[in-house]
């Protein structure tokens, strides 16, 4: 292997996405491929160990906040593994064969809660479904639209190839993308919502966050200004909101879905569901694979009452990408 300076500006998305790689996941049988992107992400480890630095940070900020009875050493190697799990479910959905993937989550996936979901699917209705870095959620547009729910979401994209992929198959099973990087994206989304589709988003995408000038939310014990984005966009909306997670369970999936807001009664969705979300992660800390990142974000961004970041004073203007989860 060439020297590690060649990938030292490579972000583990492409790292993983390397052509040799995208060709190996297109051939070998599952088993094989989860083994060898396993040790892929090793590499990339010993190149980049600073991503498990970020790791153990993070997971000592949710222990302290959380209960979470296990050596932080323990802790930090389910932690990679759920990051490496998260790749091989990216790599499955976009480079394997459509039919095998739908015949695989077919067999292997259960949801709960679905009846909420199927009220508003008879009615023709839209609805947002709010998601996070968690589990497999490569699979949740999949998942749904094989169950006939009809799927919008908001992508950007790591690489062209995987651009390229994800929209030829999004196409095949009826999900509409909205790129994250091309214009007017959230008129393209409030338009999929009041054509009857479900769009999905995450709330724990905090690069996109835009902080509240009062209001606070509390991330595993520190104070947080609240995020504005998701509140505005669920106000635009008008409709039903609901936290939809697939967590890992052995080998198979459960996707949950939670009630969140109605769309009428006055309420910040953004709080509603992180704090959702952050109840599962502290049960499941390991499928959140956000956690190779957020302890930077929480730690410059925790405050006391009378200070605030200047991303508090940013508007939302009207060309603003809104919602931006990084799925791909």
């Amino acid at each position: 292997m060439k020297h590690p300076r060649l990938f030292k500006n490579m972000g583990i998305s492409q790292f993983f996405q390397l052509p040799f790689n995208v060709y190996l996941a297109r051939k070998l049988p599952l088993s094989f491929l989860r083994t060898y992107l396993y040790l892929w992400g090793l590499i990339y480890i010993i190149i980049k160990i600073r991503m498990c630095a970020n790791i153990a940070v993070c997971l000592s900020i949710i222990r302290n906040a959380r209960n979470l009875p296990m050596p932080l050493a323990i802790a930090l190697c389910r932690a990679v593994c759920g990051v490496f799990e998260h790749y091989l479910e990216k790599m499955v959905m976009a480079y394997r064969p459509l039919e095998e993937t739908k015949l695989y989550l077919q067999e292997k996936l259960t949801i709960s809660n679905r009846q909420m979901l199927d009220v508003l699917a008879r009615q023709g209705k839209g609805a947002l479904l709010v998601t996070g870095h968690f589990g497999a959620v490569e699979y949740l547009p999949l998942a749904l639209a094989m169950n006939g729910y009809k799927i919008a979401m908001i992508c950007r994209f790591k690489t062209k190839s995987l651009k390229k992929a994800l929209i030829q198959k999004a196409k095949r099973f009826g999900v509409l993308l909205i790129d994250a990087d091309e214009p007017k994206v959230a008129f393209k989304a409030l338009k999929a919502i009041r054509d009857g589709r479900f769009l999905i988003t995450e709330c724990d995408e905090f690069s996109e966050w835009r902080f509240h000038k009062q209001q606070k939310v509390d991330v595993f014990g520190r104070t947080i200004p609240r995020d504005r984005t998701l509140d505005f966009f669920f106000k635009k909306a008008k409709v039903p909101a609901f936290l939809t997670l697939v967590h890992r369970q052995g080998d198979r999936f459960r996707l949950s879905v939670d009630f969140l807001a109605d769309g009428q009664t006055c309420t910040s969705v953004s709080s509603i569901a992180w704090k959702k979300l952050e109840d599962y992660i502290s049960k499941y800390p390991f499928q959140w694979y956000q956690i190779k990142g957020a302890s930077k974000f929480i730690l410059e961004h925790s405050i006391e009452p009378e200070t605030i970041d200047n991303k508090a004073d940013q508007d939302i203007p009207g060309t603003d990408t809104v919602l931006a989860p990084s799925f791909t």
